[in-house]
């Protein structure tokens, strides 16, 4: 009784603080877009009041203007100064900034309370062997706890816990020539353990107007965030300090802008920075996980993300790592978060050391796959650097799930430089593995043989099979991607109302769409899909929304959200699905409302639109049937110690004798 007696006022305590900080307002910045250079844009602005704060950073023609006459804050636009400004021809467009609040996506210590690939036998036994030398030859004092790196079951019986890194090391990829970003509240560059990697080339400080990514100290520690996540993509190797990055080699830097105001230029600056030269950036944040916030990038930032994909590494597009949100202990869902929900970003998920579902874990169609962080407190946390020189390992949520993931995408990268940012998403989906964690509740296998799950998307990540399956002798790269959009208004009679049916109320829209058959943009074979939504409804957190594809698959869009009272609806809110990854568009697609609440709700479906993404032709790697799963991947088999068993000891040497010698030279270079 004593616990629940300091519980309840703790809960209740980090509650109010939570709700004191959610409330996002209107400040009297404006961003612009206005030809004619820098005279003009001065020109304009004075003559409708406005002075030039900056141009925007990566924009060419955008500014930030402030207007001195508007309230330094408020809850209400200034709509008539913003209409005034885009009124003039100069102007190409104009809005309004807002100050939004940007969660990061993980927990103080002492909150956790609130809460293929067929391995042939030999060559799991050989890799065994890698586990055991490769972790005794790191003198960092925390590996020893990095259990997600390494292998440290009792014995031989239960499943490897780990995301089958040690691997590639073995064969020398450690992430040399990757840049990896951390935006975030800053890093630490001269931490003992991320010194060595730092890159100021890759680091800027958009808060404090420099080029210095050090986080601002208080006595709070409230910004060891990005400090947190760097340490886990990038900590040196054998320097006697915290632990060692997943890819330990890289280069690691930082762009510093969640300790301050948050607005669509400071966030569509972030992830433009230096785009031709980064190659990974990892998001660790995002809106509210309060369960009753709905909202995704501006103009800024959505221009930003495709600018990244168009220019970056080349042309090939640079990777937007994305933690999926912790808001499952207050039932939110990460398709109400549009950073997550990009087509761009590769959404990522945490599941605990014992393979289950976290509390804090949120279920989502947009999540492509998942890493390990905490689970329940008795559960191991991740390893990493801490400010002020310090090493945790208590860093949790999805928050650390997505540098690890960052981390491995830098030894792909590595392996195989010459991906595209499509490739690595196809990579992701054909090699993640289910198996591990299968006993979760929510899996189903897609038309295209894709098992997929809301909580987990295509499942863990797999360090080894994705540089094998990426390996450039045999790697094609994807096809050309295309997008085919069909509109319901007009063939489904909308708006239409939710009609009551026994224990709530249903509507069932059906769109039919060819696949844009015969056309340049014709797709067979899908890889994203897009709900655009419009829709009234009393209290929006009662409508739940599934998606039934052509080949039967069925897809959770939205979930029931008890915290979200909102009668504002959905307008034009899109909800991205990678659950038919794969699978034909072509047919109906049917489109199921449903509110069980019991409430007295009343609504009008107003608005639907499908987009989809694909390709004409079907992958190279796809052309061999679907993908085949292995039920035992993270089994690990006892080694044969017969010696008699001649067939056994012959078949493993070659293998063997050449892993051997990457050991040795990852020793050496160590």
């Amino acid at each position: 009784m004593t616990k629940g007696v300091v519980l309840l006022p703790l809960l209740l305590c980090i509650y109010c603080v939570h709700n004191v900080v959610t409330d996002s307002h209107f400040v009297n910045e404006w961003a612009a877009q206005i030809s004619g250079g820098y005279d003009q844009a001065r020109r304009v602005a004075e003559q409708h009041g406005y002075e030039i704060v900056r141009e925007v950073r990566g924009f060419d023609d955008h500014y930030l203007l402030r207007h001195n006459n508007v309230p330094h804050r408020s809850k209400r636009s200034a709509d008539h100064h913003t209409k005034r400004l885009t009124g003039d021809h100069r102007v190409e467009w104009a809005e309004q900034q807002e100050s939004k609040v940007r969660s990061k996506r993980g927990y103080l210590e002492g909150k956790a309370y609130l809460v293929e690939r067929a391995y042939l036998e030999d060559k799991r036994a050989t890799e065994d062997r890698i586990y055991r030398n490769i972790q005794n030859s790191f003198k960092d004092p925390m590996f020893k706890d990095q259990w997600y790196l390494r292998d440290d079951r009792q014995g031989t019986v239960s499943p490897k816990v780990d995301l089958h890194v040690m691997p590639v090391w073995s064969r020398n990829i450690t992430g040399r020539g990757v840049v990896v970003t951390i935006l975030d509240d800053g890093i630490e560059r001269n931490h003992t353990d991320l010194i060595t990697n730092y890159d100021p080339e890759a680091s800027t400080d958009l808060n404090g107007n420099d080029s210095d990514p050090m986080p601002r100290y208080d006595p709070t520690n409230e910004n060891k965030h990005g400090t947190r996540c760097a340490g886990e993509v990038a900590m040196a190797a054998n320097n006697g300090k915290c632990g060692v990055g997943v890819a330990f080699n890289a280069k690691i830097g930082g762009v510093r802008m969640l300790d301050g105001k948050v607005t669509d230029v400071l966030e569509g600056e972030a992830i433009k920075f230096n785009h031709k030269y980064v190659d990974i950036y990892s998001a660790s944040w995002g809106p509210n996980d309060d369960g009753h916030t709905v909202e995704g990038p501006g103009k800024l930032a959505k221009k930003a993300f495709e600018t990244g994909i168009r220019e970056g590494r080349n042309g090939k597009g640079v990777i937007y790592v994305w933690a999926s949100g912790n808001g499952g202990h207050v039932k939110d869902n990460c398709d109400c978060d549009g950073y997550t929900g990009s087509i761009y970003s590769i959404s990522i998920s945490s599941a605990s050391q014992a393979f289950e579902k976290p509390w804090y874990g949120e279920r989502c169609a947009s999540t492509m796959a998942t890493t390990y962080s905490s689970g329940s407190i008795d559960d191991k946390k991740v390893v990493s650097t801490d400010l002020r020189d310090k090493c945790t390992d208590m860093h949790t949520g999805t928050s650390a799930a997505a540098p690890l993931a960052a981390g491995i995408f830098a030894l792909l990268l590595e392996a195989n430089p010459t991906l595209t940012w499509r490739d690595v998403q196809h990579l992701v989906a054909w090699t993640s593995q289910s198996a591990p964690l299968a006993h979760n509740k929510g899996w189903q296998r897609n038309g295209a043989g894709f098992l997929v799950n809301t909580a987990f998307g295509f499942g863990l990540l797999d360090a080894a099979g994705l540089v094998d399956a990426a390996d450039p002798s045999q790697w094609v790269t994807v096809p050309e991607s295309f997008e085919c959009k069909v509109e319901a208004t007009e063939s489904s009679n909308l708006p239409r109302i939710l009609q009551p049916v026994e224990g709530g109320k249903m509507l069932e829209i059906e769109i039919f769409t060819s696949g844009c058959l015969d056309q340049d943009n014709e797709i067979n074979v899908l890889e994203h899909v897009i709900l655009t939504l419009s829709a009234d409804y009393t209290k929006r957190g009662d409508l739940s929304l599934y998606l039934v594809s052509p080949e039967g698959t069925k897809t959770m869009l939205l979930s029931q959200r008890t915290y979200d009272r909102s009668s504002s609806g959905y307008k034009q809110w899109p909800l991205m699905s990678v659950h038919t990854w794969g699978e034909s568009p072509r047919g109906t697609w049917r489109l199921i409302f449903e509110d069980t609440s019991g409430n007295d709700n009343s609504g009008s479906v107003n608005n639907v639109s499908l987009t989809m993404y694909g390709t004409k032709v079907k992958p190279e790697h796809m052309r061999n049937g679907p993908r085949k799963y292995n039920p035992d991947y993270n089994e690990v088999k006892n080694e044969k110690k017969d010696d008699g068993d001649h067939e056994s000891k012959s078949s493993s040497t070659a293998a063997e004798s050449l892993l051997q010698l990457r050991l040795k030279l990852l020793s050496k270079m160590l």
